[in-house]
């Protein structure tokens, strides 16, 4: 999946990214419902390209949200423009330190990502855990919602007890709803 979405053309990714935006933005009483703390992500070459959620969000009153690494964990901030972003040490864009803080159980949706996405709502991440160990806290009750591309839709994924799940996905063809064990 790494070899298959290092591959895609960029024409295809900004493409696929702009269906999604469009989507999250034409329907969000389906994905945001009343929640106004949406957590986004992007940065890394083949995923979905979120920035224009940023001023979409604060048109509507909301507060986009972006996470920062510290240590091994997520840490949300609130970032009012894209010009609070800024490329960290991994090439993934991430707030600037001067970005405030948002506590946890704040989040209402989390934008989520994976490498792959399996039909019950098990994502296979990329490997460190953020999002799982993210998800783990008592405190964060935000819903969960997969966004990626048709392509990291796979019959199977393997999971560990430790695994969490997202609750819908977010592709370039619209939403769908994951099982209820999700």
């Amino acid at each position: 999946m790494r070899a298959l979405l290092r591959a895609l053309a960029p024409a295809d990714v900004a493409t696929w990214s702009a269906a999604i935006v469009a989507f999250l933005q034409a329907h969000p009483e389906r994905w945001l419902g009343d929640g106004r703390v949406v957590a986004l992500f992007g940065g890394i070459p083949g995923e979905p390209d979120l920035l224009p959620m940023v001023p979409w969000l604060c048109a509507r009153g909301g507060v986009p949200v972006w996470f920062g690494c510290e240590g091994d964990d997520l840490v949300p901030r609130w970032v009012r423009a894209i010009t609070d972003l800024v490329r960290g040490p991994f090439g993934i864009f991430e707030p600037a330190a001067s970005a405030p803080f948002v506590a946890f159980a704040d989040l209402d949706v989390v934008l989520t990502p994976a490498l792959a996405f399996g039909p019950d709502g098990v994502r296979l991440g990329r490997g460190r855990g953020y999002f799982d160990r993210l998800f783990a806290r008592p405190e964060v009750r935000a819903r969960r919602v997969g966004v990626g591309f048709e392509v990291q839709r796979v019959p199977f994924v393997p999971a560990d007890p430790h695994d969490r799940r997202v609750e819908a996905l977010v592709t370039e063809n619209g939403r769908s709803e994951c099982p209820a064990t999700c």
